[in-house]
């Protein structure tokens, strides 16, 4: 069902509606407003998305900007768009406040052919906008116009990998050249001998492959020439052929590939070139390429030309037609790709007692390799990667999973001698700071090796810096962890596991949110979970206590696993771990805007509530994990697993009935309601110490505070009573795991203790965020953080280096320090709350979003005796604003007005203020 109204249709339009038209030259004056930024897809100018899906910022000088009407014109060449001959749709004027997710519904559009489109739109005053500047997409082939076949090798045992390819002629120079291509486990595609993208790798993003796969487009057009052209694919196992690590039922076949590149000329005419048994292939010089344990590479069998024109060496043989497990539907990849980012150098360099030299680079990453080196033909290079040292300042492995995955993170170059070579693998990847090279017929230096971070290339959206070193060195570990966790999935660590864990990744989003664009990266996982949660099984493992007790039922469709996708399922999900079927719609929907989160997967929100709800005794949920990785490990949860995972429940009941309300089901609604009342009621009733107002730890007063499970009146004892345990058990500093890590702050800062929370975050010595890396020397967030010698050692005995589960906090710096967070009356940071709370106990803070919106924006900062605050809020949004503190207000030099700017709520500890959109500086004295 759509959502019925829009959104600014349940709150009042901002007070001021004003703009104008933008000048001929695109220059935007002071007192005119013009539309920018379009997307489809949420993507810029996108090839082969599913459907249309447009949306576009607007910016403007002036304050209190707001849309009335919208009209697209879509054409089928950027020449029609500028005459105005929108010959493919158009929308005409159409009244509505909405710029995301606008679908062209009744476009007649083919598959594969580009479109070009424009916006404008109506102001306050009924004013137009000039059209904007164009954008354009394609819509890529659905199961039905695919003519390539899944092609595969003739493969042996421990057979190197595979060439392929195939030679076409071209009648003329074409208009337009796009390859559609899906390479599994990954492929790099070359076109006349190079890359068609060379920093893009280990494509695709894995998915259940019994299902689907995803499929790339590239433009080509630059690269094919008039005459014999040439396309080459070069394969790794990726995860389709992941059999060496947790054993080989985890494969799901040897590596195949489906392409078929659609050539469009000046006439009209298409040509298709496509995969068959036409194609030819011989084996490479990848020997082999497992995801975890690494790549091996011998520069000496490298055919020359191999994917260029003409003839080239070696033993060609004809591709064969792929059979077992071959994915039945082929989706484009909407999600950003993996990327090969920045490069880093090494900053130390020494010789081990075994004679291994060990490149120390600085930072823990997700990385691979690049070499730069010059040695004899047959020279083999050997890296051994890990993330820390043994005390012989050889490395040590554990932490990377050895024990657990049999393998050690390998990558392997046997040199062709013919002078300087360059390498970089490019189907694995490793997590690391250390890496060993042996092999070298001459001594090393530190130019030799570079450390590539690779990643899902997901925009950067936030930024946040502050006036204290700690607090700034937080936020880089969080961002740092979270990039080497992002790899078309959320993972919990770059090399033991690289799951998708469903705890993990509910526990990660409000704060991933902050700092990059993952709205298709989550609409991409939120399909991982319901593609592998929508099997039948009869009499299976479901996770009961810690995960290490466990009991057996049938598993309906729609109920989720503890992990996905992939084969790697670890039972049926906890009560805490598969909450995230509910928490991502809503935070998709919040951070994002985007509705069609809760309406795909609506269902399946209540599935989970009410499976749930079903194994409750007398409203309490007596499964789950806990309170995961708090400091020292498990055997320390503070917190009742009945008490998380019962606030759990209470909070996906409150998230589900305020989905109904949405999406327009008021006796969904009203049903979800009840049971949120019911579930509060037993929780309070079990778990709450009226005469200590406290729930008996710093993670359950916390999640308490946070889902509003508190008694009214009692929250800010509830507040003092985390202040109280810090004090009296733990030497005034947290004791969480993952759950409570992220709402400690919040917990305190909100109901009156923003010093208590700030002493938390900035003390030092033991028992301190300090200490990680003062003590620990860690530049990452740890599975186990190493706040103290105890939980050092827990982290040291095998635990992963690198575990983003631990970096919630993050959120609460932008949110509370420097005063940003979305509100769900206008989600997507159409309405945003600016309330920063700790402004008494650092001098300046400062943070931005780059909102589906536009830019918003918050610096303050104490300045003669008083606080400057700086505010930016896009057009067509607003800001509710919570004055920090008492005294004389001025907004852009004039006395504050409140009624200019009408309360409309309480916040934390002030009223919030409702502001139109503009900049403004707030100064209070």
């Amino acid at each position: 069902m759509k959502i019925r109204k829009t959104i600014a249709g349940w709150l009042l339009l901002p007070l001021l509606a004003a703009g104008g038209c933008c000048s001929g030259d695109g220059a935007c004056r002071p007192d005119e407003t013009r539309v920018t930024a379009l997307r489809c897809r949420d993507r810029v100018d996108p090839e082969g998305v599913d459907r249309p899906v447009l949306s576009w910022k607007i910016e403007s000088g002036e304050r209190g900007v707001v849309q009335t009407a919208w009209e697209i014109e879509i054409a089928s060449s950027e020449k029609a768009l500028a005459k105005g001959e929108a010959d493919v749709w158009k929308s005409g004027k159409r009244p509505s406040d909405a710029q995301l997710g606008i679908v062209p519904e009744g476009a007649a559009l083919c598959y594969g052919e580009p479109y070009w489109w424009r916006v404008r739109i109506w102001n306050g005053r009924d004013e137009a906008t000039e059209w904007s500047a164009p954008a354009k997409f394609s819509v890529g082939p659905s199961d039905g116009d695919w003519q390539g076949k899944w092609i595969t090798a003739e493969w042996e045992k421990d057979a190197p990998m595979p060439y392929f390819r195939t030679v076409f002629d071209a009648e003329s120079k074409p208009v337009r050249a796009v390859a559609y291509f899906c390479g599994l486990g990954c492929g790099d595609l070359y076109v006349n001998g190079a890359l068609a993208d060379e920093t893009r790798v280990l494509d695709p993003a894995q998915t259940n492959y019994e299902q689907y796969a995803l499929y790339a487009a590239y433009d080509v057009t630059d690269r094919v020439k008039k005459g014999e052209n040439c396309i080459g694919v070069m394969l790794g196992d990726g995860w389709y052929d992941q059999g060496k690590v947790w054993g080989p039922g985890f494969s799901y076949g040897e590596p195949l590939m489906r392409l078929q590149l659609e050539v469009t000329y000046k006439d009209g005419s298409k040509q298709i070139v496509a995969t068959d048994e036409s194609w030819t292939w011989a084996p490479g010089p990848v020997l082999s390429a497992n995801i975890y344990a690494g790549e091996t590479y011998d520069a000496t069998r490298e055919i020359a030309g191999w994917s260029a024109p003409g003839s080239p060496q070696g033993d060609w043989r004809p591709a064969v037609e792929a059979g077992g497990i071959v994915p039945p539907s082929l989706r484009p990849q909407l999600l950003d790709p993996i990327r090969l980012k920045e490069s880093i150098a090494p900053v130390d360099l020494w010789q081990d007692e075994a004679g291994n030299w060990i490149f120390d680079f600085g930072v823990n990453v997700a990385a691979v390799p690049r070499i730069t080196v010059e040695q004899p033909a047959g020279t083999r290079l050997k890296m051994r990667m890990g993330e820390c040292l043994a005390p012989d300042r050889s490395i040590e492995f554990i932490t990377t999973g050895n024990g657990a995955t049999g393998v050690i993170q390998t990558d392997e170059y046997v040199c062709a001698g013919r002078g300087t070579e360059t390498w970089t693998p490019r189907f694995t990847y490793h997590g690391f700071r250390y890496l060993e090279l042996s092999g070298a017929a001459t001594t090393p230096d530190k130019s030799w090796i570079e450390a590539v971070i690779v990643h899902t290339d997901a925009p950067r959206r936030g930024e946040f810096e502050c006036a204290d070193e700690q607090i700034n060195r937080l936020h880089e570990m969080a961002v740092r962890t979270m990039l080497g966790n992002i790899h078309g999935l959320p993972t919990d660590c770059p090399h033991r596991e690289r799951c998708g864990w469903l705890g993990d990744a509910h526990t990660v989003a409000p704060f991933e949110n902050y700092n990059r664009d993952l709205n298709n990266f989550w609409m991409k996982y939120m399909e991982d979970i319901h593609s592998s949660s929508s099997v039948f099984l009869e009499n299976t493992l479901h996770q009961k206590l810690y995960n290490s007790e466990f009991y057996f039922a049938d598993k309906q469709p729609g109920i989720p696993f503890m992990i996905s996708p992939g084969r790697r399922l670890c039972g049926v999900a906890s009560p805490d771990w598969g909450t995230a079927v509910v928490q991502l719609p809503w935070f998709t929907y919040l951070y994002f805007g985007n509705p069609e989160a809760l309406e795909t997967y609506y269902g399946e929100m209540k599935q989970w509530v009410d499976h749930i709800h079903a194994l409750t005794d007398k409203g309490i949920v007596p499964y789950g994990l806990g309170d995961w990785c708090p400091p020292e490990g498990n055997r320390t949860i503070d917190c009742p697993i009945p008490l998380s995972s019962t606030a759990f429940h209470y909070y996906d009941a409150s998230i589900v009935a305020e989905t109904a309300r949405i999406l327009g089901y008021e006796e969904d609604a009203a049903r979800y309601d009840a049971m949120k009342e019911e579930i509060g009621r037993a929780f309070v009733g079990k778990f709450y110490d009226r005469d200590g107002k406290t729930f008996g730890s710093q993670t359950a007063d916390a999640m308490a505070l946070d889902f509003g499970l508190v008694p009214a009146g009692d929250e800010r004892a509830v507040s003092d009573a985390i202040v109280r345990n810090m004090k009296e058990k733990y030497d005034g500093f947290l004791h969480t795991g993952i759950f409570g890590l992220g709402r400690i702050g919040p917990a305190l800062s909100r109901y009156g203790n923003a010093r208590a929370a700030w002493d938390v975050f900035t003390k030092k010595g033991e028992n301190s965020f300090e200490w990680m890396w003062t003590s620990g020397d860690a530049t990452t967030l740890w599975e186990v953080l190493p706040v103290n010698e105890k939980s050092k050692a827990v982290c040291l005995d095998g635990s992963s280096l690198n575990h983003p589960m631990q970096g919630g906090y993050d959120a609460w710096f932008y949110e509370d320090i420097a005063g940003i967070r979305p509100d769900a009356s206008g989600p997507g940071f159409r309405a945003t709350r600016f309330e920063p709370l700790l402004t008494d106990c650092l001098p300046w803070a400062s943070a931005s979003v780059d909102t589906p919106y536009g830019l918003v924006s918050s610096r303050w900062e104490r300045q003669d005796g008083g606080l400057q605050w700086e505010i930016s809020i896009p057009a067509n949004a607003w800001g509710l604003v919570a004055l920090p503190e008492e005294g004389r207000v001025t907004v852009n030099g004039e006395a504050f007005d409140a009624a200019l700017y009408p309360e409309t709520g309480r916040g934390a500890q002030s009223p919030l203020y409702r502001f139109p959109s503009g900049d403004y500086t707030i100064e209070i004295k």
